[in-house]
């Protein structure tokens, strides 16, 4: 077991440095964003409910295939090649997406219109819809390439998708002064030339064949999973939906940049540890050491991300100076520690789930998400007239943290994991209360500042340690960890062992 852990933390690397490359293009261009020359702080707001839009339309687009592919692709009882399961995977995303082009881009007015009361920014929603897509499609071509662990691949394609839509986006609205609209042309190409990129190895990992009963099972599996997909959704952008309805535009601009600090934690952590991982649980399904490898998932995970909450939430107000070029919007450093530790309940989430998944249950996903959602609304509803923004972030952490609780209920009553509950609430009480420290020390002179805030930083696993978190074989594969990427003159050596990483099953 040891080696799928060591196999899994190489993969979270070699993928998080592919995923970061894509989530990074956010905050490289918030200081375009928020800039006034091209942008006021009414547009900011704009562009994140254009985004969440976005969002939306992906987990229509998106549907069930990336994970009714995961399920299937390494099934014992497969009545069809993996080849065949990828191509009709690939061809009901295209079919998919080509459907609902054409059923939403005729509405991209009214939508429009939904969204902002007037139809302004219709040829942006068309973009959206066509971008989505799109990258529907790269999502069934990248979920191949985690399944065959092609993080290389994976990673490169992803840096160049970066670079594209990066440039485009900056000639698109500096040279050509397209406003809002540039920035959603620069991802429709990008995610054009990205599909063109990997035709070759599509193509090569295809074999042309349908097996209609396997391809029902897949969508049987998958359906309350796509209901899932759009309750999650939903669940993570009726916030700012509800500050447009509730509050000004200001507000949303204020949630929007909080939003993008913290998220960027599920995006670049929880996101990337997903993708290393998952394929390992799955195929762990039927290993007798499984429950002890999602433990052990679950504790990690945990102990990582809660790192990177205190990290973003002490330096918040110091990184939204940096990226943000106008004042207005500073006061979202307040929000930053209550939407990071949403992101906490997030990552648990995701790891709880596979109980689920491994029993086929996946129904049950659908309801908790609903009811989530619903919740979501409601707290949105009460909480946004007394306290603006504020009032929204408390509401997501607040539905965050009961999606998570309901999840891990039914998780744990089809298929008991035996997690190290007492471990996981010391990390989530210790990293709290480091994670609000920030908000008493902003008073404080910047480098004294900055020198108090990394030692709560630091603080965070010398408390746990103090408290006996870690046990013998932790501390000893810490100690090795440490002297072994220490020693620069050995970095390349060392680049090249993860690659002789195996599965031990």
């Amino acid at each position: 077991m040891l080696n799928s852990i060591r196999l899994s933390i190489r993969d979270t690397f070699i993928f998080g440095f592919g995923n970061i490359a894509v989530k990074i293009i956010g905050f490289v261009l918030i200081p375009l964003y928020t800039n006034p020359r091209y942008f006021s702080v009414d547009d900011f707001g704009i562009i994140g409910l254009l985004d969440i839009s976005g969002l939306v339309l992906m987990s229509i687009f998106a549907s069930s295939f990336p994970q009714s592919l995961t399920r299937w692709y390494w099934a014992k009882d497969n009545t069809c090649s993996q080849k065949e399961i990828f191509f009709m995977s690939v061809v009901s995303q295209v079919l998919m997406s080509l459907l609902f082009c054409c059923l939403l881009i005729p509405f991209s007015g009214t939508l429009a219109g939904l969204i902002f009361s007037n139809t302004d920014w219709s040829r942006a929603i068309t973009l959206i819809i066509i971008s989505s897509s799109l990258q529907g499609i790269n999502n069934i071509i990248n979920t191949l390439l985690r399944l065959q662990a092609r993080s290389l691949l994976f990673m490169i394609t992803n840096l160049v998708k970066l670079l594209i839509v990066l440039l485009l986006t900056l000639y698109f609205i500096i040279n050509r002064e397209m406003g809002i609209e540039g920035i959603y042309l620069a991802q429709v190409i990008g995610n054009s030339l990205i599909i063109l990129f990997l035709i070759p190895y599509t193509v090569k990992n295809s074999s042309a064949g349908f097996d209609f009963s396997a391809w029902k099972s897949m969508m049987v599996y998958g359906l309350p999973l796509v209901l899932a997909s759009i309750s999650t959704v939903m669940l993570n952008v009726i916030d700012r939906y509800a500050l447009n309805s509730l509050a000004l535009l200001k507000y949303v601009a204020i949630y929007t940049l909080a939003y993008k600090i913290s998220s960027s934690l599920k995006l670049v952590l929880v996101d990337t540890i997903k993708l290393a991982v998952f394929p390992q649980m799955i195929r762990r399904i039927d290993s007798p050491d499984n429950k002890r490898f999602y433990l052990k998932a679950m504790l990690y995970s945990s102990y990582v991300v809660m790192f990177g909450i205190i990290g973003v939430s002490l330096f918040s107000l110091e990184v939204i100076k940096f990226l943000a070029k106008t004042p207005e919007l500073w006061s979202a450093y307040l929000l930053v520690p209550v939407l990071s530790l949403s992101t906490f309940f997030i990552n648990m989430r995701e790891i709880s789930i596979y109980g689920l998944i491994a029993t086929k249950k996946t129904q049950k996903i659908s309801i908790i998400v609903i009811l989530s959602t619903v919740l979501n609304l409601l707290l949105n509803i009460w909480l946004i007239p007394v306290w603006n923004a504020m009032g929204a972030a408390l509401a997501t952490l607040i539905s965050q943290f009961f999606y998570w609780l309901a999840m891990h209920f039914l998780a744990q009553k089809a298929y008991y994991i035996p997690f190290e509950n007492s471990k996981i609430l010391l990390i989530f009480f210790t990293g709290s209360i480091l994670s609000f420290a920030g908000l008493l020390l902003n008073e404080v002179d910047l480098v004294p500042r900055l020198l108090i805030k990394l030692l709560c930083l630091a603080a965070f696993p010398t408390v746990l340690y103090l408290f006996n978190f870690y046990e013998p074989v932790e501390l000893k594969a810490i100690r090795g960890f440490i002297i072994k990427w220490s020693n620069l003159k050995r970095m390349g050596e060392n680049i090249r062992s993860l690659k002789s990483i195996k599965n031990d099953f």
